[in-house]
């Protein structure tokens, strides 16, 4: 799906200005599958997932085979640049201004703190900021994009209500988990940010209307599979769910209903064709707990991906081809 927009006449405050980069994306968007924003958070994806199946595989019965070893210090590497390089890919084709700036500050600032461990906190600031500032952009225009008149203050909202909500969790998941990171209240922070992390996965099914029995059975399958297995075999469970997910503190059934709601949102929406929301959520999953600046990145990046390529905002709340309110 695609980032809501407005026509040249009806642009809205502070995207106004129309630039190369922007007539470059719109050249790009017509010749290639999907948006230029869905394939750069898929470019992201691939090491993400990569990091998270070496870490799943570390903590197998069988170990990680020879082949993973040899590969996990550049997939590693890969998941600390490529998500930080995607953003910056994306703050050149976005035509607000701020919103550029916002993106250019999470690509530089994550690279920067990928390769100089001194640069940490300056980083994570930024990154937060950078973040927030984006999502604060994303939402504005989609509120923007609406037209006509509206007759209430809840029509008048629903473009970005159910955006607004996921984009709120997950920045205060964000700003938790990188504050106890830094040092401040981590006793109390970091449990509370892993959980927030989670309820913010939980909550993916229901902003983006996940109703037929297909789509809501996956994500109670999933759900329950994840808590047999963690009966089952609980000192691996936990085992994986720290080190692959960065999720040792997080309730079990917040941690199921999390992983099953991600993993029934990436299935419904590739199934409707919303490559861009189902990329967002499977970043938002394999990033796991946001408390290490390449996860803070690629969480980052998922929530602005998930924002830009929500669902076009009309004057009324309609089906989409895709199957997605647009409200």
């Amino acid at each position: 799906m695609s980032r809501p927009t407005a026509n040249a006449g009806d642009s809205t405050a502070g995207s106004g200005d129309r630039t190369a980069p922007s007539d470059a994306r719109e050249r790009l968007a017509g010749g290639i599958p999907g948006s230029p924003a869905a394939l750069l958070g898929a470019a992201a994806l691939v090491p993400t997932a990569g990091v998270l199946v070496v870490r799943l595989l570390r903590n197998a019965p069988g170990g990680l085979p020879p082949v993973g070893r040899a590969a996990a210090p550049t997939v590693t590497a890969l998941a600390a640049v490529v998500p930080a390089l995607a953003a910056l890919g994306l703050a050149v084709g976005v035509d607000a201004r701020a919103e550029r700036v916002a993106l250019a500050a999470v690509g530089v600032f994550g690279l920067v703190g990928a390769v100089d461990a001194a640069a940490w906190l300056p980083a994570a600031a930024a990154v937060l900021a950078g973040t927030g500032a984006a999502l604060v952009v994303g939402l504005r225009e989609r509120a923007h994009a609406r037209v006509g008149a509206v007759d209430s203050l809840r029509a008048a909202l629903a473009p970005v209500a159910r955006p607004g909500a996921v984009a709120a969790l997950g920045t205060l998941a964000l700003a938790w988990s990188l504050a106890a990171s830094a040092g401040f209240g981590t006793t109390t922070l970091r449990p509370a940010g892993a959980a927030v992390a989670f309820a913010t996965l939980a909550a993916l099914p229901l902003a983006r209307r996940l109703d037929g029995v297909v789509d809501l059975g996956l994500w109670a399958v999933t759900a329950f599979a994840v808590v047999v297995a963690a009966a089952s075999a609980p000192f691996v469970a936990g085992a994986v769910a720290l080190v692959a997910f960065d999720a040792g503190t997080v309730p079990l059934s917040l941690l199921a209903l999390g992983i099953g709601g991600a993993v029934a949102t990436v299935v419904a929406d590739a199934r409707r064709r919303a490559f861009g929301p189902a990329v967002a959520a499977a970043l938002l999953l394999t990033a796991g707990v946001p408390a290490t600046l390449p996860r803070a990145v690629a969480f980052a990046l998922g929530l602005v991906v998930l924002v830009r390529e929500w669902a076009p905002a009309g004057p009324v709340a309609r089906e989409t081809t895709g199957g997605v309110a647009d409200a």
